[in-house]
């Protein structure tokens, strides 16, 4: 079967990747769509869904979490499995995870600003915080310990929030980092991660310090929202 032949709709904005999931779940339900079939590129299908590579990634990711599909490096992404009797659960898990590419339109929103007020109001105890942090982080990248990485990541960001002294901003990251603990977000991050991509953002994470502890606003303003863009690149873009 030749991938033009299979129909498909734009999406809506409000969580586009799961309007994605549900159009090819019933591709393979009606059968167009057979276990062992390639699917279209992610480059094709965000054509095909007027929407971003990032949020079709994210629709894929989605499906390949509870056993649809499937990646292979190189080769593409295919049906895993179409029998969807036991899965109507594992579905009503993913269509309550946060799309990660809003996530990051509300990090890139405030994070940054965190990081200028913490550049003014982070006490001695904070930057020694943020220090053992970033030594912590380090020896998980030479243990290649990439959940400790993930864990270690969202501390460092949190006592930014701690260092701004701006509790409502706390509020905020906390649920930000509460997605953190969702399977959509962890499955992308765990992927897009690696030894060279770790390093960087440890470098990232020193610059981000090291303008806090020079008392430089905007220079943390500026290396955090860097962060963030290289975060997300790698994760929802490449």
């Amino acid at each position: 079967m030749a991938e033009f032949e299979l129909a498909f709709f734009p999406v809506g904005e409000n969580k586009a990747f799961l309007e994605i999931a549900n159009q090819i779940r019933d591709h393979i339900e009606k059968g167009a769509l057979k276990v062992g079939n390639r699917l279209p590129s992610e480059r094709e299908l965000a054509e095909k869904f007027q929407t971003s590579r990032a949020t079709v990634r994210e629709a894929l990711r989605a499906l390949e979490i509870i056993g649809v599909i499937e990646s292979h490096v190189g080769q593409g992404t295919f049906v895993k499995n179409a029998n969807f009797s036991s899965m109507d659960g594992l579905f009503a898990e993913i269509s309550k995870q946060t799309s990660p590419s809003e996530v990051f339109e509300v990090r890139m929103a405030f994070e940054p600003y965190l990081a200028h007020l913490a550049a003014l109001r982070a006490t001695q105890e904070d930057l020694q915080q943020l220090k053992q942090n970033m030594d912590q982080l380090n020896q998980a990248i030479e243990d290649a310990d990439i959940r400790q990485f993930e864990q270690l990541d969202g501390q460092f960001h949190h006592m930014i929030a701690v260092s701004s002294k701006n509790s409502f901003l706390l509020y905020i990251m906390n649920i930000v980092n509460n997605v953190r603990s969702e399977k959509l977000w962890g499955t992308l991050k765990e992927k897009s991660l690696n030894p060279e991509r770790m390093k960087t953002y440890s470098a990232q994470h020193f610059e981000i310090y090291q303008a806090i502890s020079e008392r430089d606003a905007r220079r943390a303003e500026i290396v955090a929202l860097e962060h963030l863009k290289t975060v997300r690149s790698n994760m929802l873009e490449q």
